[in-house]
């Protein structure tokens, strides 16, 4: 099954919207309040010597110059805040990215399979989690071979054993470890068939 073509809008850059939105949400809003704050602070001499000054040629001066500065400093306060918000959907977008990808790897993981790593884009945060979790998968199925080839190899000492004439209490002991081979046995084979079918319907 290929995957559907990526096309890189603003759209797809939301991946995980619950988290995304709030932070940039809140980013925007802060940036808003230090700017009204910048703004206030540069104006208000014009604002004060408007209202204030005794000529009213002064006055007319003031009041013209705040006004210009006024729609200046608005429409460059509105391009900030876009480019603002852009910046922060990016930004957002490299750490909720991983995020996601985590996200499908311990799906596959909590079905049993795992032979899914996490692969993470050259500019994405949390390279450094990517690796322990691919590490962690590293060690599960060098474990889970381990585990293939002992259960194998103790299936046929039963095997043999079963074969021989042993006493009493050893025999009911080398029956009593069918159950736990059993177990051991249906839990590798969940594996693999988990393997088999996100393979085929990857």
């Amino acid at each position: 099954m290929t995957d559907k073509p990526n096309n890189r809008s603003w759209k797809n850059f939301l991946v995980r919207r619950d988290v995304q939105l709030p932070i940039i949400a809140a980013n925007l809003a802060f940036l808003a309040l230090v700017t009204a704050i910048l703004v206030a602070v540069l104006l208000s001499p014009l604002y004060y010597d408007m209202l204030n000054a005794e000529n009213l040629w002064a006055q007319n001066v003031s009041g013209n110059l705040f006004l210009i500065l006024l729609r200046r400093i608005a429409l460059a306060m509105l391009l900030i805040l876009i480019m603002a918000a852009a910046h922060q959907i990016i930004l957002s977008h490299r750490f909720c990215g991983p995020l996601v990808n985590f996200g499908h790897t311990f799906d596959k993981m909590i079905q049993g399979d795992f032979s899914r790593k996490v692969h993470l884009r050259k500019n994405d945060f949390l390279k450094a989690e990517a690796a322990q979790v691919n590490t962690i998968i590293d060690r599960l199925n060098t474990d889970g071979q381990e585990l293939k080839e002992n259960v194998h190899q103790i299936t046929l000492i039963v095997a043999q054993l079963k074969q021989r004439a042993l006493p009493k209490d050893s025999a009911e002991l080398v029956d009593r470890l069918g159950g736990p081979l059993d177990s051991c046995r249906k839990t590798l084979t969940a594996w693999n068939h988990a393997r088999r079918t996100n393979a085929s319907t990857g």
